[in-house]
């Protein structure tokens, strides 16, 4: 793991627009992005044309152009990275489901093999709808959520990123994930 320090520097030489910051700074928070991308897709079927590092990449493609954001942290920066690859999973079971509606005449292979079942391409639009809600209601739950669900962050690893206590993002973890549970339960099946 590298210094919070000089990933601190790179994420800020890299949004002035130092290019040769931007690519130290991935190359040494590869493996992390690496990891965060194959926790989110480590139950989809084998042999899916985009995996872990297919992920990685489109996620970079998007942060390229978003030097506007301000990102305070390596947590901060890779808990965004989480939620740029929850988008891009939820950007795809939407165009599929369109797709599908539009009757299927233009079904990409990729997208196809991306999830199993119309139930996976719901669940996915389910679960972004439950944490849009959760956001809206409780934005540190959420980010919670994401760092501990999507980025497989510890608990103790999370507390430290959000600045509380371990015990208190316990409380925070259970309160999160009933809530989601209910809203999950309760998210109407089409998009």
């Amino acid at each position: 793991m590298e210094p919070a320090d000089e990933i601190t520097r790179l994420i800020s030489e890299w949004q002035s627009g130092d290019r040769a910051a931007e690519a130290v700074l991935f190359e040494k928070l590869y493996q992390k992005l690496h990891a965060i991308a194959a926790h989110l897709v480590r139950h989809e079927r084998a042999g899916q044309t985009l995996g872990p590092t297919g992920l990685v990449h489109e996620a970079y493609m998007r942060f390229c152009g978003a030097q506007e954001l301000k990102i305070a942290s390596r947590g901060h920066f890779l808990a965004l990275a989480a939620r740029v690859m929850r988008r891009i999973l939820v950007d795809r079971a939407r165009a599929r489901k369109a797709n599908k509606r539009d009757g299927g005449a233009q079904v990409d292979l990729e997208d196809a093999q991306w999830f199993r079942s119309d139930a996976d391409v719901d669940e996915v639009i389910a679960v972004d709808r439950a944490l849009q809600q959760l956001q809206r209601d409780s934005p540190r739950q959420c980010r919670l959520v994401e760092l501990r669900y999507f980025g497989g962050y510890t608990i103790e690893e999370s507390a430290s990123v959000l600045h509380i206590s371990a015990r208190h993002a316990r409380r925070e973890w259970d309160t999160a994930r009933t809530r989601l549970r209910e809203a999950i339960d309760g998210a109407p099946a089409t998009d």
